[in-house]
């Protein structure tokens, strides 16, 4: 065997056993992950927003919030659609939110249970003054957010509430008019 078909065969095959692993993945037990261009964000921080999303909207017998992946709808429209100084004040927020709720509350966001969450997020609400403008700010614009990304969802839009095509069914487009005069 020649130098160059022993290398062409190793390349082949070391490319080989890389993708092969890959062709068995069903995809069911991974995240989805978003490039994001101007948020630097951690797991830890996704993971809040993501805690925010089962309080906001919890799973009963329908999908929550968080499982028709909310939180990521809501990391992508601030990365895409707020400006600078917008996405900097919404970060200074989520890294200001636990503080913020454990001042208010006595109890850590992260710490506490999802009944818990919710009586935090209803005193946050109630109370809205006593916290930082960032957190609050951070706050307001993720609930906006995720109640947007659930109401405009493929689950809600087909199951919950159908979704109906303007002008609708009954809609005749070769209808004769009637000559009147406009006077």
């Amino acid at each position: 065997m020649n130098r160059r078909t022993v290398i062409k065969q190793i390349a082949i095959s070391s490319a080989a056993a890389f993708l092969f692993p890959a062709c068995f993945r069903d995809g069911k037990d991974q995240q989805t992950y978003v490039k994001l261009n101007n948020l630097k964000i951690t797991g830890a921080e996704k993971d809040l927003i993501g805690d925010i999303a089962d309080v906001i909207i919890p799973e009963t017998d329908t999908p929550g919030a968080r499982k028709l992946e909310g939180h990521v709808f809501v990391l992508v429209m601030v990365d895409d659609c707020l400006g600078k100084e917008d996405q900097e004040k919404y970060i200074t927020g989520m890294r200001s939110f636990d503080e913020s709720l454990r001042t208010l509350t006595g109890k850590s966001f992260q710490e506490a249970n999802l009944e818990q969450r919710t009586e935090m997020l209803n005193e946050l609400e109630k109370n809205a003054d006593k916290v930082s403008g960032e957190a609050n700010y951070f706050y307001r614009r993720t609930r906006g957010y995720i109640i947007q990304s659930y109401l405009s969802s493929q689950h809600f839009l087909t199951a919950v509430k159908e979704y109906k095509l303007v002008p609708g069914p009954n809609f005749k487009g070769c209808v004769p008019v009637k000559n009147q005069s406009l006077a």
